[in-house]
């Protein structure tokens, strides 16, 4: 072989593995190709910050929750100016570690760093714990030993990045341990100034589920501390959780959690989590204990709970069979029913908000009118993004009469469709696509101005 030829042959292989991303043997296996390109702005400038205190280090990342950023900017001191909290990993075989930094006439100074718990970060919340008024550091850790997530807590004294014990009781063990969770949310709950945790944990090797409230208090060494005051069960038989959030859960202004889980691949249920201040209790109003699950929420749509109906409260969707639809149908499709939950001393109960047909894969929803109770059923056509609606006959075929379709149109689609204005309607126009309705000539049952009012964009 020519010596050319050989060079060619090496250039290419050293061009496909600069490609493909991989560490190699060549470059020392040097992590550091991987990394994210240099930060521009003021996080350029915490991060030299960060380099002239610390020297190398690997900048981590939380991989869930609200702050996404290995620096997140907040308040942590009390002054009213933005401190920079800073996540990194300085040896491989040590926890990620937290340091803060502070402005001063516009420049970034390291002020402390503090050793973490977990070689993962997996969310990271803000709040004021111990009603000072300045902000506490709430961090999820994932455990690599155990796969667990455990809390804990982190606050500024004296220019000091100081630990806060965050614990519960075990009994089997007979201490105090590392609280553990599946998800977690910060707010005042119970309402007293101080802002308490609500989290959730998932025990799926033994099938339990416990929701539990989390408090700063004094120690006995006068130190603060956080530890689980209150539990409640929640429904074991959830595989994961979709979604959860604070938000108002009744119409009185009652705050709490609205947990969304899956029960299995084609059941989602909804479970509230709130303190209830009449008797000093952390409640999960839906779990049954007799059956030791939530079933009052239980739906066969994959939609999560929210304000359908913008009043600040939030909805539970639950589900129906549309007519000519049974559990036997190759691809059932369901009737929506939204509602909202009131608290009482005997319990809760449901009312009934809206009723509408979800497109979950086109994003819109059509609020559905009573005139079309046992009248109207729907088939959905993904692949050509089609939602059809068609008079009801219980003694004819279900889908033999259409009555209009919603169709989704590319912007090129519709400029290019020669569709009829008497019989077509826009509803919403995105960068994206065209939803628009086209009626059949024949029927008399639905109105261009109904369907445009009914018709709205999932939030």
């Amino acid at each position: 072989m020519r010596i050319p030829s050989l060079m060619k042959i090496l250039a290419a292989s050293l061009a496909a593995l600069l490609l493909c991303g991989c560490s190699s043997h060549l470059f020392n296996g040097d992590r550091q190709l991987m990394r994210p390109p240099y930060p521009a702005g003021e996080e350029r400038k915490i991060q030299e910050e960060l380099t002239r205190s610390l020297g190398s280090f690997t900048m981590k990342f939380p991989k869930s929750g609200s702050y996404r950023s290995a620096i997140v900017r907040v308040d942590l001191t009390g002054d009213g100016r933005n401190d920079a909290l800073v996540f990194f990993r300085q040896d491989e075989t040590k926890p990620i570690s937290l340091a803060v930094l502070s402005q001063n006439d516009g420049e970034w100074q390291f002020v402390s760093k503090k050793e973490g718990e977990g070689g993962e970060i997996d969310r990271v919340l803000f709040g004021d714990v111990n009603c000072d008024g300045v902000n506490e550091i709430i961090v999820g850790w994932t455990i690599y030993s155990s796969g667990l997530n455990i809390i804990s807590a982190y606050c500024m004294q004296d220019n000091v990045l100081t630990g806060i014990d965050v614990k519960e009781y075990s009994e089997s063990k007979g201490s105090n341990i590392s609280v553990a969770y599946t998800d977690m949310q910060i707010c005042d709950f119970d309402g007293d100034g101080s802002a308490e945790i609500i989290a959730s944990y998932l025990n799926l090797s033994e099938v339990s589920a416990t929701a539990k409230l989390i408090e700063c208090h004094r120690g006995v060494d006068d130190a603060y501390t956080m530890s689980v005051t209150d539990t409640a069960p929640l429904d074991g038989h959830v595989l994961s959780y979709a979604d959860a959030k604070v938000v108002r859960l009744t119409d009185d202004k009652i705050v709490g959690v609205a947990l969304d889980g899956y029960k299995d691949n084609s059941t989602m249920i909804t479970e509230y989590i709130y303190w209830n201040s009449q008797t000093g209790d952390l409640e999960a109003p839906f779990f049954n204990a007799e059956e030791q699950a939530v079933t009052v929420t239980a739906r066969n749509v994959n939609i999560t709970s929210r304000d359908i109906d913008s009043d600040g409260v939030v909805d539970i969707p639950v589900t129906e069979f549309l007519p000519g639809y049974d559990a036997s149908s190759d691809s059932p499709m369901y009737l929506t029913l939204w509602y909202g939950a009131d608290f009482g001393a005997s319990g809760y109960t449901f009312m009934q908000k809206k009723k509408n047909i979800v497109n979950l894969s086109e994003g819109y929803g059509v609020t559905w009118q009573s005139a079309w109770d046992r009248k109207v059923t729907c088939r959905l056509d993904e692949k050509n993004r089609v939602l059809y609606f068609y008079r009801y006959q219980k003694d004819r075929f279900a889908f033999s009469e259409e009555l209009f379709r919603i169709k989704v149109f590319t912007p090129e689609e519709w400029k290019n469709d020669a569709h009829d204005p008497a019989f077509t309607v826009e509803l919403n126009v995105t960068d994206e696509a065209v939803y628009a309705a086209v009626f059949s000539s024949e029927q008399t049952l639905v109105d261009r101005k109904t369907i445009q009012s009914s018709f709205s964009m999932l939030s």
